[in-house]
């Protein structure tokens, strides 16, 4: 069973069974045992926005950018449903949360044409609210670091310290708070430095693959901009490609750093930025 398409405009003749059974009746029972969506609709984002026109649509960036944010979709009216979906592989579009007109509860990334999100529209609210699952960007905190029995770091309430005159000294922080699938894309390391001559503070996320021997990967963007003056830091780093978790990997950020006299750093811990299927 098909639906017929196009859908035929009479004039004045008399509608003969033919075209009754076609058109009305085969058509009325497809709709009542399937959703037909039909062939979807490209809708490139300007300034933010695109409107619906119909009930599925690809979704582009504008002047086809690398990514592109969609804050509102015009063309709701009370309870209609939409399904967007990747136009490229190759471009990303982030549908934004309560940056407009949609409300669901942390950025969407469609960054692949396999990925499809729902959304129903709530015109008391005048917001589009997402249907079932969908993948949104989290951040997650870790601070249950390692200390090698070669370094002075030491562990703390406060998070690892390093004490003054300590040079090239190496901790590492885990990251173990993956599921397979989620896509890693950057992290903040966090802590205070206090500077009395000259420190350095270093981070790293460091890929940890499964080989004979096991080797590791530093992956792209994943270093931050060195700390090197005295008070509180949050320095980010995110990553050049986003890192889709997969059997086989571990993951760890590698830290270095070196005091003179009078300096002191603790790294309280880090909070790490994935997407993940909900």
């Amino acid at each position: 069973m098909a639906y017929t398409e196009p859908n035929k405009t009479w004039a004045s003749e008399q509608l003969d069974s033919n075209d009754m059974n076609t058109y009305i009746r085969d058509n009325l029972a497809y709709l009542k045992a399937n959703i037909g969506l039909g062939t979807p609709v490209e809708l490139t984002i300007a300034a933010g926005v695109v409107t619906k026109t119909k009930g599925y649509h690809t979704i582009d960036t504008e002047s086809d950018g690398a990514t592109d944010d969609l804050d509102t979709i015009s063309g709701g009216s009370d309870g209609d449903i939409i399904f967007l979906i990747a136009e490229h592989d190759d471009r990303t579009v982030v549908i934004k949360n309560e940056t407009g007109n949609i409300h669901c509860g942390g950025d969407i990334y469609l960054d692949t044409t396999h990925k499809v999100i729902s959304f129903m529209y709530n015109a008391t609210l005048s917001e589009w609210h997402p249907v079932g699952a969908y993948a949104v960007e989290r951040t997650m905190v870790r601070n249950t670091f390692e200390y090698p029995d070669t370094t002075n770091w030491e562990p703390a309430v406060t998070g690892a310290t390093l004490a003054q005159n300590k040079t090239a000294q190496k901790c590492w922080l885990p990251v173990a708070i993956f599921k397979i699938g989620d896509i890693l894309i950057g992290y903040k390391l966090v802590g205070d430095a206090v500077e009395g001559t000259a420190l350095t503070l270093d981070c790293k996320l460091v890929r940890i693959n499964l080989a004979d021997p096991i080797t590791t990967t530093d992956l792209d963007g994943g270093s931050i901009t060195q700390v090197d003056s005295d008070g509180n830091f949050d320095v980010a780093a995110t990553l050049t490609t986003p890192e889709t978790i997969a059997t086989d990997k571990q993951y760890t950020l590698e830290i270095l750093a070196t005091t003179s006299g009078s300096d002191s750093i603790i790294v309280m811990g880090a909070e790490i930025v994935v997407i993940r299927l909900l």
